[in-house]
């Protein structure tokens, strides 16, 4: 990280940062940068939205790899139980 230069935008869970070396976006959340380097304030939220998006894709894929095992050991035992299971995992999005 480069030399500081001044606090663009700071909350809570997120900070954006001007240094010599470009624009550091920082979540405090996550407890690490979302962004280094980058050469503008856009770029560097273009980033972390573009890492974020990387982050939902992969979670949603494990959470459609867990449900499909459990999925496939409820089938197992009783298929009455089944219509229960689909009933309370209806995710539009999965």
């Amino acid at each position: 990280m480069g030399k500081f230069i001044r606090t663009v935008f700071k909350n809570d869970t997120i900070s954006l940062t001007e240094c010599t070396d470009g624009f550091w976006l920082y979540d405090y959340v996550l407890g690490h940068n979302i962004s280094m380097r980058a050469k503008t304030e856009q770029a560097a939220f273009i980033e972390a939205l573009l890492s974020y998006q990387k982050n939902l894709k992969e979670s949603k894929r494990k959470y459609k790899d867990i449900f499909d095992k459990v999925d496939d050991f409820i089938q197992k035992f009783d298929n009455d139980d089944y219509d229960l299971l689909q009933k309370y995992n209806e995710c539009d999005d999965c």
